[in-house]
This record gives structure tokens, sequence and C-alpha cells, in this order.
């Protein structure tokens, strides 16, 4: 897995490769320190180039979506695999993430 961040607002965290219970702690590591960020009011994970997710991961994203909100910032998810979109719409969290598709 590979994990860059740019931008100061929001914060773009571009994730690549399987994110897994191996790899789970980097993108939880990476989700932090963009949150932390002095002066960002979000953070936007980019999932494009993530073809594998297992719950694991969707486990540090609720968690990171719980600290964005419980700090007042944004946190939203940017096209999202359809392997990975489908994993989230089947747990139920495309409405948090604000992926719902409209019918």
């Amino acid at each position: 897995m590979e994990i860059n961040s740019e931008g100061l607002d929001p914060v773009i965290v571009s994730v690549e490769g399987e994110v897994d219970l191996a790899t789970s702690p980097r993108l939880e590591l990476a989700l932090d320190e963009a949150l932390s960020s002095s002066g960002a009011t979000g953070v936007c994970v980019d999932l494009s180039k993530v073809e594998f997710m297992d719950s694991a991961g969707l486990r540090v994203l609720v968690a990171a979506r719980r600290r964005a909100d419980g700090s007042g910032l944004s946190m939203t998810l940017r096209e999202p695999h359809d392997r990975v979109r489908r994993i989230i719409e089947i747990t139920g969290l495309a409405e948090v993430f604000g992926l719902a598709r409209n019918s």
C-alpha cells in the first residue's frame, strides 16, 4: 500500500493498493496526521486506486470519520474503486460517507 498526503485544506490523502489488516495501521497513522494538520478544515481520502479493502480498512475510515466529526472537521471519500464502493454499500456506510447513490 502506498499513501501520499498533499494540500493544506482539505488535506488530500491518496491511497493505493490494498487496505487490509496488515496495511491499515499505516492508513490510520496517515489519517491521524492529516486530521491533526494545522489550519485544515477537512480531509479528503482518495480511494480511486484502492482495489481491495477489508473490515480493518473500514474500521480505520469509520474511526477517522468519528474523530473528524468530534473535532468539527469534514472527512470525505473520493472516487472509491467499484469493489471498495460495493463493500461500503454492503456494510451500510455509504450514507455515512456521502456515497449513497440516488435511485
